[in-house]
């Protein structure tokens, strides 16, 4: 029986250490990723945005959100994978509101992040919509000056669920087309600002006719990154309330039209009379 030199089986057992490492290394399979927008050509005034990769759950490290390419819109690590989050176990999920994108055709795009470094993108181009302006009795500027802010539910509560520190001073209003600006009092400074509260800006999605408004949950457009405009009043998804507001001379009264707001703590700021800043 003929016998392989020594060298020859040397350069097999290379050959094969090399096929081996090959094979390891080799580029592992696409997964797929699909959205809640999958077949919209035209968005809502607001919708819920959820990335749903075909993958483990553990294998995914990040979902982020883009509009138009650029930064991610918002970056979720757990699912739900949810634009402008969800509570954790999707108990109040968020929604993309479009009122402060400009109308016309866009981008939405989900970016899948693996644990092993692997990237899976998928994108739908849709129209939006212009956004309602708000009656001319409603919109513009309006201030309030709340000397005493011991009646604001505690932060915590079932009427503060996110904790929302409201600093006495005055609060200013802006109601326009893209949403319900509400700016804190006071400067905003971090750390400071994470233990007084001033300086926030609030963002709400609303409808208005006249004599009526209902105001629903944020408007999202932005992650969190240590700027004051961002977050919400109670939860990601509202809660939802009515108001009645009716303006004279140069004041807007708005109340709630249950009595009160189902978020106490926005009805707290909110309720009263507003005086318009030029």
């Amino acid at each position: 029986m003929a016998v392989r030199p020594r060298w020859a089986v040397l350069a097999a057992v290379v050959l094969a250490a090399a096929t081996t490492g090959t094979a390891s290394s080799a580029p592992k399979p696409p997964f797929k990723v699909t959205s809640t927008l999958d077949g919209k050509t035209v968005l809502p005034h607001r919708i819920r945005w959820l990335a749903h990769p075909r993958l483990p759950v553990v294998k995914v490290k990040e979902v982020d959100f883009l509009i138009d390419g650029g930064k991610p819109r918002w970056i979720e690590h757990n699912p739900p994978y949810t634009y402008s989050d969800d509570e954790g176990g999707g108990l109040h999920e968020g929604y993309l509101v479009t009122s402060w994108l400009t109308p016309g055709m866009h981008r939405f795009t989900v970016r899948v992040i693996t644990t092993d470094r692997r990237t899976v993108s998928h994108t739908v181009a849709a129209r939006v919509l212009p956004a309602a302006e708000p009656p001319a009795g409603l919109a513009g500027t309006w201030q309030r000056t709340i000397a005493d802010a011991g009646g604001a539910p505690a932060p915590g509560s079932a009427g503060n669920p996110t904790e929302t520190l409201t600093p006495p001073g005055t609060y200013t209003m802006v109601i326009e087309k893209r949403w319900i600006q509400v700016r804190f009092p006071g400067a905003f400074r971090r750390p400071q600002s994470d233990t007084t509260g001033e300086g926030w800006i609030l963002d709400s999605d609303y409808a208005a006719g006249p004599g009526t408004l209902r105001v629903l949950g944020p408007v999202i457009f932005d992650t969190f990154h240590e700027q004051a405009e961002t977050g919400w009043w109670c939860y990601q998804d509202g809660p939802e309330s009515d108001y009645t507001w009716s303006t004279t001379g140069d004041t807007l009264t708005l109340k709630p039209a249950a009595g009160a707001d189902r978020c106490g703590v926005r009805g707290f700021i909110w309720s009263g009379d507003w005086k318009r800043v030029a």
